[in-house]
């Protein structure tokens, strides 16, 4: 294989994965449909006319063979808690990049790990490939750039979806075992989980946030070196969170998601600057952004591994449709405040 036909989509017949394989395919775009589910897999690759492969990543000599002429694999398939290792392991021996869109502290820990290993291999290793991590990466080097390097960086994400997929709940599940984290003189400190709830500003009003273990974390620290960084989440009680959509009732047509991403940084001289980047359905947007991510990384060399906004810059996301950015703004005093 060679070209748009040399990767694989691995967790094809997932809720996200076959947004992104139905993407994948509009752009003309051949990937190969692959997952633990054969029938699945199959039925989905009928439909779209692209190639399929039963794959098991509890056996390492069928994988390894599986990707056999594989350039990339693209993982769709959560928790990635369980699924990150063994591809990526498989992807190293077989010369293949590896991009997943997950949102997970400790697979993207466990991937920045290999980043000798994949610049040896001359291949690219990347979490977070989707919303999350992709709008708050980029605004976190936005703003750090903007204060001539963050020494605190904040940053948070609030998605709004036609239908929530399965896997982020059971990611989610997966990882609260690992308890609450924020970085502190550059090194990964433990927080409860449910503490620090604050209050920052959206485009559409206050969103009340709670610290919380996502990728981010490591992500804004691996694009910044920012010493302090703290990642939030939207509090699952918050109306926000819940229905951030908000559809006019009195409107006409579909509801419009409007999707958020924010970030904060203090430069060294103690000056606040917060932006914002602002699109619509946050599953369409993950599917543009880790297409557009296979995209780069076939068409240039990246040995290592990287966040989206270490490997692409800052404006990586504005490529995405209907994806804009609120111009970073600087403050006085911190925008955010303790409830």
């Amino acid at each position: 294989m060679s070209g748009a036909q040399s990767w694989m989509l691995y967790g094809a017949a997932g809720h996200t994965g076959a947004l992104i394989a139905q993407h994948a395919r509009q752009g003309g775009h051949q990937p190969v449909l692959a997952g633990r589910n054969a029938a699945a897999v199959a039925a989905l690759a009928e439909r779209l006319d692209l190639p399929h492969r039963a794959v098991r990543l509890d056996d390492p000599a069928a994988l390894s063979a599986a990707l056999d002429g594989v350039e990339l694999v693209l993982n769709a398939a959560g928790p990635f808690l369980r699924t990150a290792a063994p591809l990526a392991e498989a992807c190293l021996a077989a010369g293949a990049h590896y991009i997943d869109i997950g949102n997970e502290l400790q697979v993207f820990l466990a991937l920045y790990d290999l980043d000798q290993r994949a610049q040896g291999a001359g291949v690219t290793i990347m979490p977070g490939a989707g919303f999350g991590v992709v709008a708050t990466n980029c605004l976190a080097r936005y703003v750090s750039d903007a204060v001539g390097g963050a020494q605190h960086l904040e940053v948070a994400a609030r998605g709004a979806a036609a239908q929530q997929g399965p896997g982020i709940a059971a990611s989610v599940r997966a990882n609260l075992p690992y308890g609450g984290w924020t970085r502190q003189a550059g090194r990964l400190r433990p927080c409860p989980l449910g503490s620090g709830i604050t209050a920052i500003p959206l485009p559409d009003g206050p969103c009340r946030v709670m610290p919380f273990p996502t990728g981010d974390l490591e992500a804004a620290f691996q694009a910044t070196g920012a010493p302090d960084v703290t990642a939030y989440s939207p509090v699952p009680a918050d109306p926000a969170a819940v229905d951030p959509q908000a559809p006019d009732p009195q409107a006409a047509g579909p509801p419009v998601y409007r999707s958020f991403g924010w970030a904060r940084a203090t430069g060294p001289d103690g000056g606040h600057v917060q932006a914002w980047l602002q699109t619509g359905e946050s599953y369409a947007f993950t599917a543009a952004a880790s297409i557009r991510a296979v995209e780069e990384i076939l068409t240039r060399s990246l040995p290592g591994a990287f966040s989206p906004a270490a490997a692409f810059g800052a404006d990586f996301a504005l490529t995405i449709p209907e994806t804009t950015r609120i111009d970073a703004i600087p403050a006085e005093s911190p925008p955010t405040r303790t409830l």
